[in-house]
């Protein structure tokens, strides 16, 4: 057993590189403020009762000016102040925002799906109601996305309140609905994705300072870059290695049906290092009754690797030189065949197959603290332990409440050494752009997979699906 280190992967950003996200914007600006062709102006539309909107006004108003750190903290590096999204600071552009770009919500509809006494019912006329507001902001006003605002009074009617008592898993921990509950999220995700304007949806509470939730520096950071990405704008990349060919990450998974009559679906998700990607809906698939796992045939595997290349090729109008493949179970015989051939067939030079597991092994370590994030453990030749999660050297501090949980890294087959797969992983951590702290636990490969899969089961089969992540993060 070899216990090696990884050094905090960097960023790019437009000027320069930082290990930090908040630091880099604020220092060096984002990696799309370099082109001249970016958007000087993000158009924000906005759905909620005249009183939520009056919030959102106010909120994305406060975004735009310098927020100071939190007050009174002891890690200033992990509360970051905010530099303002406006055309002089890290974002280069504003946000714009009006009642122009509006559509207001009366509140006796709130009192009316309030008293609703079937949940299903409830959350249907919810989903019904929100949907015609964003289908008229979006056919009618030129916005880049749009915001759904929550009533504090709506919300426990609709949603539940996440849980924070769980450690993260790779398969999730939201409460899975049961067969015919509605998660209002998803649902409206899904059911608004047509109109080609991705959502972006906060609860009232979170417009207003409040105790018990981030400060307000973090929730104008989170809500910023989320914005920005979903507007199409790359806030950071991973740096390109010139010694290194070209490589585009890809994640396999699978989801449910809600009506469970469809066992599983498959689905491919595909990153290059400046956060592009496309998505692609795959096939029904088999549980295999040896490990109780969904698998792919050959020729689905074949199929649906080789349509996710195709799209990206369609999008980017590149083929990368090597292709990562990253998947949280298993691969059998018929998916190694199935995928060697979609590679050998786009005239890809160079493919690593990987399984990426939650660890059942802690490690402990002298002292207060647990291990540092990048620890990597060798198990043996293709087995990995790799802390993503762990004490992080740049904020001084571990920033979990929990005894950090490892990533188990099997490398099934690979061109290149387990150590730069487990670089990578690492790296693709801060590929996140809903969260602006670096040290995410699962890899954006995987995390991306999740949200699609969550969105997508509320997608019939037969309704196209949008390729781009920004529509289901």
């Amino acid at each position: 057993m070899k216990l090696k280190y990884i050094q905090e992967p960097e960023l790019e950003f437009a000027q320069d590189k930082h290990i930090c996200p908040r630091a880099g914007i604020s220092t060096f600006d984002t990696y799309e403020s370099k082109n001249d062709y970016r958007k000087k102006e993000i158009n924000v539309g906005g759905v909620g009762t005249s009183d939520n909107l009056g919030k959102l006004s106010d909120w994305i108003d406060k975004c735009s000016r310098f927020i100071p750190q939190k007050a009174d903290n002891n890690h200033p590096r992990l509360y970051a102040a905010f530099s303002g999204f406006n055309l002089s600071s890290g974002f280069k552009s504003n946000l714009q925002y009006g009642e122009a770009l509006t559509k207001d919500i009366n509140n006796s509809d709130i009192k009316r799906i309030i008293k609703i006494a079937n949940d299903n019912e409830r959350i249907t006329e919810a989903i019904d109601l929100y949907y015609e507001k964003v289908k008229f902001v979006a056919q009618h006003r030129n916005v880049d996305l749009i915001t759904c605002v929550i009533p504090a009074e709506l919300f426990p009617y609709i949603a539940k309140e996440p849980k924070t008592d769980q450690e993260e898993t790779i398969e999730g921990n939201e409460e899975e609905p049961s067969d015919y509950e509605l998660n209002f999220r998803r649902a409206l995700k899904a059911k608004t994705m047509h109109l080609g304007k991705p959502l972006q949806l906060v609860r009232e509470q979170s417009l207003s300072p409040s105790r018990f939730q981030q400060d307000e520096a973090t929730k104008a950071w989170n809500f910023s870059t989320a914005a920005y990405y979903k507007a199409n704008q790359i806030p950071w990349r991973l740096p390109h290695n010139i010694n290194r060919p070209s490589v585009c990450f890809v994640g396999i998974s699978f989801y449910k049906s809600r009506d469970k009559k469809v066992t599983h679906t498959s689905l491919a998700q595909i990153f290059d290092e400046l956060g592009n990607g496309v998505i692609l809906r795959g096939t029904p698939v088999k549980i295999d009754e040896r490990d109780r796992k969904p698998h792919l045939e050959s020729e689905q595997a074949f199929e649906l690797l080789k349509g996710a290349l195709s799209e990206y090729n369609l999008a980017m109008e590149t083929f990368p030189a090597r292709l990562v493949i990253h998947k949280s179970s298993n691969y059998n015989e018929d998916e190694l065949d199935g995928f060697r051939n979609a590679v050998y067939e786009m005239g890809i030079g160079k493919v690593d197959f990987v399984t990426i597991l939650d660890s059942n092994v802690r490690m402990l370590r002298d002292g207060m603290y647990p291990a540092l994030r990048g620890t990597h453990i060798e198990l043996d030749k293709n087995i990995r332990l790799l802390y993503t999660k762990g004490s992080v050297e740049y904020y001084r501090t571990y920033p979990g409440p929990y005894i950090p949980q490892p990533l188990e890294v099997r490398v099934v087959e690979s061109d290149v050494s387990p150590d730069i797969i487990c670089e990578e992983i690492l790296a693709l951590t801060k590929m996140n752009w809903n969260n602006t702290q670096f040290d995410g636990k699962y890899p954006i490969t995987m995390v991306c997979a999740r949200k699609v899969g969550e969105v997508m089961k509320y997608l019939d089969i037969h309704e196209k699906a949008q390729i781009k992540y920004g529509f289901y993060m």
